[in-house]
């Protein structure tokens, strides 16, 4: 290809590009393109929708029908994240050398689970009995954390530490199971690597420069072409053939033979791979949900093979120490949403373990994965343990995975009991605790089992707050008459953002409900000392006041209000007023307030009401007119109209005489 010397680019035009699908749906509000991810397709087998997710997967797996693992090389953002992981090392110094890992159980593991829950979902949902198309149903940043730390942290464990210690692409050649599938790819596709004309003598530059530890030069030697399945076509062994031997290339030619790809020996012996596996479904069944399947798996890889050589060295070298300490700071700290902080922690968390890469003696360490890790058996006892506690762990969360299926299947069919008493004995273990408890806080409301969904909905807000949440939960306890149970919310809400003005108002507007006035005046009080400036608060006070039969004390409020948002305090004014009987002052309010809110039709209804109680029907006429030009179908001013006119024809009768 024409372009390969111009890969740097295109894998750095291929983050740019992944941001600006991101900031065009965040920030700039398209949402006609969603998630890209593969695991968008499996959606489409469970649920029946075609998202833009579906058609990218299908495209990929087409072109890699005939390149193979090309996109893996070309395309892949976390291949170009571990590239440019590597690049970094060796900006520093950090010459991580090539360790062929071989295992493919932590792939299949995964791979399995994602087949297991497409399979789970048809047993209790039913097989999807018809294709829709919504380009746009998963939201572009679909199952990425919204922590940078811990997007950070993902990148230091899944990239850096694993390249440290296996060689570049380490997460591609042992945890991703895209990569497993690519693999399979290219087994018939026929664009490979080929030799051109014969080899020359070299130093196999193309076997050493070889990011997936392709065995190169032997292939080319013995096939005339790369077959490993592991070749991701990046072209950088064609750049590092001192000869320009090789090429890419559809077509067979002389040099191609067949026979079998050359598979160098694992430096890991099988038992140390079932370790890292086990300890890989331990870590993903215990915090996966928390972290991610990523970075979960890659710690449970890295924490098998550390457990290994500690027990085989009977110490704990300086490095690992380091390693331990950095990655159990940042899950501590993973939940960190302040996105300037996060991402400082994180990139100190990445400059900290390069530092320690390039001055902590590993040589023993390195040592042992070209040496002994392939002789190396793991104790039998230990490994029966670990493979234990990985099985039951399992065997745990596919329980829970059956108890969500048939939760989610009683619940498309409106079987609220069945789905709360289900979700009452597992929404903690559900991968998104928080939406779950919040799904069962809605079932417990519309059951009328109010404490309880007030519980469910407090639970939600622990696990994951955000203002969005909090204001939806309290708009359906208000609106559902559950004044009690929104006291209680509202009153935790202050206790995590005291500085929230709106949910101390929330307090106060239930307590009013609560007809506790005495209180509701004192949490307003209280707020307007807290945030004098703020409208709301002396609004609400006002409107206390009012309720308390102390209207002077309220107008005042609401006056002081209006001085400081004239377009927010506006229509209390003129509710006040018209209610006080003060229908002239009312009218001047009640234009501003519509001036501020043209669009608001029950204003507008309101403004007339109060000039016809002033015997001013024909500008009511005018107001309720102007109105039902902008919605036809308001019959209340229909109805006011009709009354109005009818009160002028009277008039009228009377001055003639009638």
């Amino acid at each position: 290809m024409i372009w390969a010397k111009y890969r740097n680019w295109l894998l750095l035009l291929v983050y740019v590009l992944f941001f600006l699908h991101t900031a065009i749906w965040h920030y700039w509000g398209y949402e006609g393109v969603g998630h890209l991810g593969f695991g968008e397709f499996f959606g489409t087998l469970r649920n029946g929708v075609i998202t833009a997710g579906t058609i990218f997967t299908i495209l990929v797996f087409v072109h890699a029908l005939f390149f193979g693992g090309l996109f893996c090389g070309w395309f892949c953002h976390w291949g170009i994240t571990q590239d440019l992981a590597a690049g970094i090392m060796r900006r520093f110094g950090i010459k991580p050398c090539m360790a062929q890992l071989n295992s493919k159980i932590i792939p299949w593991v995964w791979f399995l689970i994602i087949i297991a829950q497409v399979v789970l979902y048809w047993v209790f949902t039913g097989f999807p009995t018809e294709l829709s198309f919504n380009p746009s149903a998963t939201p572009v940043w679909s199952g990425v954390p919204r922590s940078i730390l811990l997007i950070c942290m993902t990148t230091l464990a899944s990239g850096f530490i694993l390249i440290f210690l296996f060689g570049e692409r380490a997460f591609c050649r042992s945890i991703c199971t895209f990569r497993l599938w690519f693999s399979w790819f290219e087994k018939f596709a026929p664009h490979k690597v080929r030799q051109t004309r014969e080899c020359q003598s070299c130093s196999n530059e193309c076997t050493a420069s070889c990011p997936m530890g392709v065995q190169v030069a032997e292939e080319v030697r013995k096939l005339g072409h790369v077959k490993n399945q592991e070749c991701v076509k990046c072209h950088i062994c064609i750049g590092a053939c001192p000869h320009a031997v090789l090429k890419t290339s559809f077509r067979k030619n002389e040099f191609h033979q067949d026979g079998k790809q050359v598979v160098p020996t694992a430096v890991l012996s099988s038992s140390i791979s079932w370790l890292q596996a086990g300890m890989a479904v331990i870590v993903l069944v215990l915090f996966g949900f928390d972290l991610g399947g990523n970075i979960s798996l890659s710690l449970g890889f890295i924490t098998g093979f550390m457990l290994i050589h500690i027990w085989q060295s009977r110490r704990i070298s300086a490095i690992e120490k380091a390693i331990a300490v950095l990655i159990v700071t940042g899950m501590y700290f993973r939940n960190d949403l302040n996105d300037f902080r996060s991402l400082a922690k994180g990139l100190i968390a990445i400059a900290v373990f390069l530092l320690a890469a390039r001055n902590l003696g590993f040589n023993q360490g390195f040592e042992f994965i070209s040496g002994k890790a392939r002789e190396t058996k793991v104790p039998a006892i230990l490994l029966t343990l670990i493979l234990l506690l990985a099985l039951s762990l399992g065997a745990r969360e596919a329980h829970n995975s059956i108890l969500f299926h048939q939760a989610n299947a009683a619940k498309n069919s409106n079987d609220l009991k069945t789905f709360v008493s289900i979700m009452e004995s597992c929404a903690g273990a559900h991968m998104n605790p928080a939406n779950a408890y919040f799904d069962l806080g809605n079932a417990q409301l519309a059951l009328g089992m109010y404490e309880k969904a007030a519980d469910s909905f407090q639970k939600s807000l622990e696990l994951d707050f955000n203002d969005h949440a909090a204001d939806s939960i309290l708009e359906k306890l208000f609106v559902s008459g559950r004044f009690q149970e929104c006291l209680q919310i509202s009153e935790w809400l202050i206790t995590r953002s005291p500085d929230a003005l709106r949910f101390r108002i929330a307090v106060g507007n239930a307590l009013i409900q609560l007809r506790r006035l005495e209180d509701a005046q004192k949490t307003f009080a209280d707020a307007i000392v807290r945030f004098p400036q703020s409208h709301d608060a002396l609004i609400a006070l006002g409107e206390v006041k009012v309720s308390m039969g102390k209207a002077d004390e309220g107008l005042q409020h609401l006056e002081n209000a209006y001085e400081i948002s004239p377009a927010s305090a506006s229509f209390h004014l003129a509710d006040l007023y018209r209610r006080l009987d003060r229908r002239e002052e009312a009218e001047k309010y009640f234009a501003e307030a519509v001036a501020a809110d043209p669009e608001n039709l029950d204003l507008q209804i309101d403004q007339g009401r109060n000039l016809a109680e002033q015997q001013k029907f024909r500008p009511a006429i005018k107001i309720w007119e102007s109105a039902l030009e902008k919605a036809p179908t308001l019959i209340d001013a229909r109805q006011l109209i009709e009354a109005a006119k009818y009160e002028l024809q009277k008039r009228r009768d009377a001055i003639l005489g009638k």
